[in-house]
C-alpha cells in the first residue's frame, strides 16, 4: 500500500513539474500580400524537431517550454522565413511577407539546390508560361523554337513527329546531338512529340557542358528540363477548372511549291496532247527544246494538299488545400498535315500531379502521364507528287476502272507513279502507349538539412502493321503479289536517386550543397516480321494469307529485325555552390559515372565543373544599373557510346553466324566535351536587360568506326578518334518599352552565332552523306558541303604546262571558251546548240573532283524577335526569326532537272534563235552528283508565331450574364508559320539536318491558323 501511494505521489509530482515547465502558445499566420490566413505553414520550435502546421484558417496551437528564450520558426514556400521570440506571450500572430532573398526567378536544374538566377555564375536559360502559352505548340519539343539564343529547333512538318533540337551546335561528328530531356525529374528516353504543351509551366535549358556537368555522361549535348503545372500557385482552399478548345486549319505553304517548267520538249498529237511510246513515256522532239505548251497544266501539290482541320481539346482541374495541391488534365489532338487522304496523328494525354505534406517534415510528390498515339505511317509520296507531269490527271481511272491510274506521268511513267494511287493502296499504322511517372519523397531532417528520394520511369510499347494487297501496280515490272508486316517494340527506362542537401546561411555566406546518387536501368526489345506472296486478294491482312515457296515449301516469311538490349549506370556526384556577401558567386561539381556502355577498361569516368561570378552591382552603385553580373565557368560532360559499339560484332543469317568483322574495344570511352563559358548580365534603367555569353567547346574522344589492320582478323573497330571544336556567341536584349494599366509593349531580341571545326580526325578521309560531307585528317569546317564545281570563270579552267585546257578533250586553249547566258563557261560557239555543255572543274588529267567546297550549312548568324503588345484586354504576340546565310542543297530541284521538269528548261519566253537544248540543262543536272549548281542560300525571314488574345475577367463575364459560372475567358486567334520570305526555290530553307542540310523532297512547310476559346471556372 505504501509503495502504491509513493508511486502515485511521484506521478502527480512529475505531472505538476511538467505542467509547470511547459505551456500552450496559439496564434494565426496571415500573408503580407493580401492579409489572408495561410494554411499549411510549418511552425517549429528552434533547436528541436517539434512542430505543428497551421489549419485551414491559418490558426495553430503548440506546446512550448515555459521560458522566455523560446523561438518559433515560421516557414512557407514562396514567403519569407521568420523567427519570432515568444517571450511570455500565449498568443503570437505572425505576418509572412514575400521572400525577397530569392531575387526573383529561381533555377532548380543543374545546381546543388534552388538558386536565384541572379546568383548563377553560368548560363541557365528559361522560358515561362508568359511566352510559351501565347501560341501553344503542337508538342513540348517544338515550343522552344525561336525563344532562346543558341537553341536551334526544327519542328517536324509531319503530325506527331518530334522536332530536331540542337544546343550550341553539334557535339558529335557522327552521333546524335539531341539534348537530354528531363520531365518533372524523369530522364526521358522517348520522343518529346508525346508531351502536350498546355500542361507545361516552364522550360530550363542548360546549353553546354559547363552548365550540364551535374548530368555527367548524358549531358554533352545539353539538358532541357520541363516542369509541368501542379496547382501550387492557386490560393489555398480553391479549385479551378480550365477548358480550352482550338480549331485550326492547316495546309502546306502552297505559294512556296517548287516551280516547274510551263513547256515541254515532247512531240504532240494532232489534238495537242503529248505523244507517248508503249511504256507511256513522252516521245522526244527534235530539236529537243522545251518550248511546247502542255495541253493542260495542273499544280498537283494543290490537288494533294487540300487542307485539313486540327482539333485540340484540353481540360484541366487544379486544387490546393492546406497540405496538398493537385492537377489533373486531359488532352486530345488530331492532325493530318493538310492531306485529306492521310490520317496523320491522333494523340490522347492523361496527367495526374500531386504534392502532399505528411506532417511537418515530409512531402510526397507524384507525377504521372499516360499517352496513347495513333499514327498513319504511310509515306506521303512527296517525291512522286512534285515529280509529276503537269498535264497528268491524277484522278484518271485505271484500265480496270479502279482509282487511280498509277502511270499517268509521261515524263517518268515507270518510276514516278501517281501519289493518289500509292497512298490509297497501301496501309501502315502504329499505336504507341506510354507512361512517364515519378515519385519523390522529401524529408526535412533539420532546418538546413534535407533528404530526397526519387523513383522515375519512362516506358512504352509500340505495335505497327503494314499491308499491300495483291495486284499493286506502282511497281517497276509485274504487279505486286502482296505483302504484310508486323512490328513490336517496348522500352522500360527506370531512374532512381537519393539526394542529401544542405542549404544554410552562415553569416555572410549562403551555402547550397548536396550529395547525390542515381541508378539507371534502361532495357527494351523489338522485332519485326514480314510476309510476301499472298494467296487471297481482297484485304486479308493476316499471316495465314502468306503462301508457300515453290522452292522449299516454306512460307514467304522473314524476321526482318530483332533487338534486345539493357543499359545500366551508377552515378555519384557532389556539388556545392553559393555566394558570399551576396556578390561573390561560386559553384563546384564533381560527378563519377559507371556505365555499362563504356569499355570494360574505362567503365568509370569523372566529370567536373568550377564556376566563379561577381555581382558588380552589389559592390558598386552605378546610376541606372539595377543589376550587373559577370561569371566564368569551366566544365565537362559526356556523350555515351551506342549499345553495340564496344562489342565484337558479326552477322547472323539463316541460322548461321558469319565471321566477325568488328573488333571489340574494351577501352572505349564516352566522348568528352570540355566547355569554357564567360557570361555578362545587366539590368538597367528599370526597363532593359541584356545577357551575353561566349562558349568554347572541345568535343574530344569522338566515337567513330575506324578501319584496322587485316592482321587483327577484323576490318574495323569503334574508337575514340577525333576532336570537334565549337565556339558560340549568344546575346539577348529585353526591353519593357511601355508598362501602364491600359497599355504595354515588350520586346526580346535574341542573337547567336556558332562556328565548328574538326581539329583532329584519326582515321582515313571519310566522305559522308554520299560525298556531300567530307571529314579528313587535315581537319576542316564541320558544316562544309563538298561536291563538283562547274566552271564559272576562266580562272577555274585547269591549264596544262603546254597551255591547253584539261577540263574537256580537244587540246583547246582559253580562247576557245566563253561565258554563256547563265554564267557558266562553255566551249565557244556552242551556245544555243545541241553541243552546249557546262564544264566541271578537273585536275590536270581531266578528271573531275568531288572534294571541292561548294557551301556551308552553318548560318552566319541567327536572330529572333519576340514582341508582346497589350492594350486593355487585347494582347498581340509575334515571334519573328531571321537566318543570315547558310547553304542548303536542293536535291529535289536536281531530280526535277533529271526529268526535264525544272523551270530552267522552259525556253518559250526566249527568241527562237536563243532557245537552249535540254542536253545543256541535263549537264547541270550532272547525273545527280552533288554539284554546286544546286546549292542555294538558306537566308530567310519567318513569322513563326502570331496570336491575338482577348481576355475577359470575372466582371466582364458578369456583364455577359455568365459570372455565376465562369471566372474568366480568353478568345484567341493563333497562327503558326504564317509568313516566310526567302529566295530559296523550295518549300522551306530550314529543312534537313543542321550539319549537312539537304532538301530531298522533304515534307512541305505546313501553315496553321485557327481560333481557340479558353474558359476558367
Amino acid at each position: 500500500m505504501r509503495k502504491s501511494l509513493l508511486l502515485l505521489s511521484l506521478f502527480m509530482l512529475f505531472g505538476f513539474y511538467a505542467n509547470a515547465q511547459s505551456r500552450e502558445v496559439k496564434g494565426t499566420v496571415i500573408s503580407g500580400e493580401d492579409d489572408l490566413p495561410i494554411p499549411g505553414v510549418n511552425i517549429q520550435i528552434k533547436g528541436t524537431t517539434r512542430g505543428v502546421v497551421t489549419d485551414f484558417d491559418g490558426k495553430y496551437s503548440i506546446i512550448v517550454p515555459d521560458n522566455d528564450a523560446v523561438v518559433l520558426i515560421y516557414r512557407f514556400i514562396g514567403l519569407e522565413t521568420k523567427e519570432v521570440n515568444v517571450g511570455n506571450r500565449s498568443i503570437v500572430d505572425v505576418t509572412l511577407g514575400t521572400d525577397l532573398t530569392t531575387l526573383g526567378e529561381v533555377v532548380v536544374t543543374g545546381v546543388a539546390a534552388a538558386t536565384p538566377i541572379k546568383k548563377l555564375p553560368f548560363t541557365v536559360a528559361s522560358v515561362g508560361e508568359d511566352i510559351i502559352q501565347q501560341v501553344p505548340a503542337a508538342n513540348a519539343g517544338s515550343a522552344l523554337a525561336g525563344k532562346l539564343p543558341g537553341v536551334r529547333v526544327r519542328p517536324s512538318n509531319a503530325p506527331g513527329g518530334g522536332p530536331a533540337i540542337q544546343l550550341r551546335g553539334s557535339t558529335s561528328i557522327f552521333g546524335s546531338s539531341a539534348p537530354l530531356i528531363v520531365l518533372d525529374g524523369v530522364l526521358i528516353e522517348g520522343t518529346l512529340a508525346d508531351i502536350n504543351m498546355q500542361d507545361v509551366e516552364r522550360f530550363e535549358v542548360l546549353k553546354g557542358a559547363s552548365a550540364a556537368t551535374l548530368y555527367g555522361s548524358r549531358a554533352a549535348n545539353g539538358v532541357i528540363a520541363i516542369t509541368t503545372k501542379r496547382g501550387k500557385d492557386l490560393k489555398i482552399g480553391t479549385t479551378q477548372v480550365m477548358v480550352r478548345n482550338e480549331v485550326a486549319f492547316e495546309n502546306a505553304y502552297l505559294s512556296r511549291s517548287p516551280q516547274k517548267t510551263r513547256h515541254h520538249s515532247f512531240e504532240l498529237n494532232e489534238d495537242g496532247s503529248i505523244r507517248v511510246d508503249g511504256t507511256g513515256q513522252g516521245v522526244p522532239r527534235i530539236p529537243n527544246i522545251s518550248d511546247q505548251p502542255f495541253p493542260s497544266y495542273t499544280n498537283h501539290v494543290e490537288d494533294f494538299f487540300t487542307g485539313t482541320t486540327v482539333l485540340t481539346n484540353y481540360a484541366r482541374i487544379q486544387s490546393r488545400g492546406a497540405n496538398s495541391n493537385t492537377m489533373v488534365s486531359f488532352e486530345h489532338q488530331k492532325a493530318s498535315g493538310g492531306i485529306d487522304l492521310h490520317n496523320g496523328n491522333r494523340r490522347y494525354n492523361l496527367r495526374f500531379n500531386n504534392d502532399q505534406k505528411l506532417g511537418t517534415r515530409f512531402t510526397l510528390s507524384n507525377s504521372a502521364i499516360f499517352i496513347r498515339t495513333q499514327n498513319d505511317d504511310r509515306s506521303r509520296y512527296i517525291r512522286t507528287l512534285i515529280m509529276m507531269d503537269p498535264s497528268a490527271d491524277l484522278n484518271e481511272l485505271n484500265e480496270d476502272g479502279t482509282p487511280f491510274r498509277f502511270n499517268v506521268n509521261k515524263f517518268s511513267p515507270t518510276s514516278e507513279f501517281n501519289p493518289f494511287y500509292q497512298i490509297s493502296n497501301n496501309s501502315a499504322t502504329s499505336v504507341r502507349q506510354r507512361i512517364i511517372a515519378n515519385s519523390t519523397l522529401k524529408v526535412e531532417l533539420t532546418e538546413s538539412l534535407f533528404f530526397e528520394s526519387s523513383f522515375g520511369v519512362d516506358t512504352w510499347d509500340t505495335n505497327s502493321r503494314s499491308f499491300q494487297d495483291i495486284g499493286y501496280l506502282a511497281n517497276q515490272g509485274e504487279p505486286g503479289r502482296g505483302s504484310l508486316g508486323r512490328g513490336y517494340s517496348n522500352r522500360l527506362a527506370i531512374t532512381s536517386s537519393a539526394r542529401l542537401a544542405y542549404v544554410k546561411r552562415i553569416g555572410d555566406l549562403n551555402l547550397r550543397s548536396n550529395l547525390f546518387y542515381q541508378y539507371e536501368d534502361n532495357n527494351g526489345e523489338s522485332f519485326s516480321v514480314s510476309g510476301r506472296n499472298l494467296g487471297v486478294r481482297g484485304g486479308f491482312d493476316f499471316f495465314g494469307n502468306v503462301t508457300l515457296s515453290p522452292e522449299d515449301g516454306l512460307p514467304f516469311l522473314s524476321a526482318d529485325a530483332s533487338n534486345t538490349q539493357q543499359v545500366r549506370a551508377d552515378n555519384f556526384s557532389f556539388s556545392v555552390g553559393g555566394d558570399y556577401q551576396d556578390r561573390y558567386l561560386f559553384d563546384l561539381v564533381v560527378r563519377r559515372d559507371g556505365v555499362s556502355l563504356f569499355g570494360a577498361e574505362e567503365r568509370w569516368q569523372t566529370f567536373f565543373r568550377g564556376s566563379l561570378g561577381y555581382r558588380i552591382s552589389e559592390a558598386i552603385k552605378i546610376n541606372g544599373i539595377n543589376e550587373m553580373k559577370i561569371g566564368a565557368s569551366l566544365g565537362t560532360a559526356g556523350g555515351r557510346p551506342g549499345f553495340t559499339d564496344r562489342f565484337e560484332r558479326a552477322n547472323i543469317n539463316n541460322g548461321v553466324i558469319s565471321r566477325p568483322t568488328v573488333l571489340a574495344n574494351p577501352f572505349l570511352k564516352p566522348n568528352i566535351t570540355t566547355e569554357f563559358e564567360a557570361i555578362f548580365h545587366v539590368d538597367f534603367l528599370d526597363r532593359w536587360n541584356f545577357n551575353a555569353s561566349y562558349s568554347f567547346q572541345e568535343n574530344a574522344d569522338q566515337i567513330m568506326s575506324v578501319p584496322i589492320s587485316a592482321v587483327t582478323g577484323r576490318t574495323s573497330q569503334v574508337q575514340n578518334a577525333g576532336t570537334l571544336e565549337t565556339n558560340t556567341l549568344e546575346m539577348s536584349l529585353g526591353y519593357k518599352a511601355v508598362q501602364t494599366s491600359t497599355f504595354g509593349l515588350d520586346f526580346i531580341l535574341n542573337f547567336d552565332r556558332t562556328r565548328q571545326e574538326i581539329t583532329s580526325f584519326n582515321r582515313p578521309d571519310l566522305p559522308v552523306n554520299g560525298g556531300l560531307g567530307l571529314f579528313s585528317r587535315g581537319g576542316g569546317i564541320f558544316t562544309q558541303l563538298y561536291g563538283i564545281q562547274l566552271v564559272r570563270s576562266f580562272d577555274q579552267l585547269t591549264l596544262r604546262p603546254d597551255g591547253t585546257v584539261a577540263n574537256i578533250p580537244g587540246n583547246l586553249t582559253l580562247e576557245d571558251f566563253e561565258i554563256n547566258r547563265e554564267g557558266y563557261v562553255i566551249r565557244r560557239g556552242t551556245e544555243f546548240t545541241a553541243d552546249e555543255r557546262a564544264i566541271m572543274v578537273t585536275d590536270e588529267n581531266g578528271v573531275f573532283t568531288q572534294t571541292n567546297i561548294i557551301g556551308n550549312g552553318q548560318p552566319n548568324f541567327f536572330t529572333s524577335l519576340i514582341t508582346n503588345l497589350r492594350y486593355k484586354k487585347l494582347n498581340v504576340y509575334m515571334l519573328w526569326e531571321y537566318q543570315n546565310g547558310g547553304s542548303i542543297y536542293n536535291q529535289g530541284a536536281q531530280w526535277l532537272a533529271r526529268d526535264q521538269l525544272h523551270p530552267m528548261f522552259d525556253q518559250a519566253g526566249f527568241p527562237a534563235d536563243q532557245r537552249k537544248h535540254t542536253s545543256y540543262f541535263l549537264s547541270l543536272y550532272n547525273q545527280n552528283r552533288y554539284t554546286d549548281a544546286w546549292v542555294e542560300d538558306a537566308s530567310h525571314v519567318r513569322l513563326r508565331e502570331l496570336a491575338f488574345n482577348y481576355d475577359l475577367n470575372k466582371a466582364d463575364m458578369s456583364k455577359l450574364g455568365l459570372g455565376s459560372v465562369f471566372q474568366s475567358a480568353k478568345v484567341s486567334f493563333v497562327a503558326r508559320n504564317l509568313l516566310l520570305f526567302s529566295g530559296y526555290s523550295g518549300f522551306d530553307p530550314s529543312t534537313g539536318s543542321f550539319v549537312l542540310p539537304v532538301d530531298d523532297f522533304n515534307l512541305p512547310l505546313v501553315r496553321n491558323y485557327g481560333a481557340s476559346l479558353t474558359l476558367t471556372f
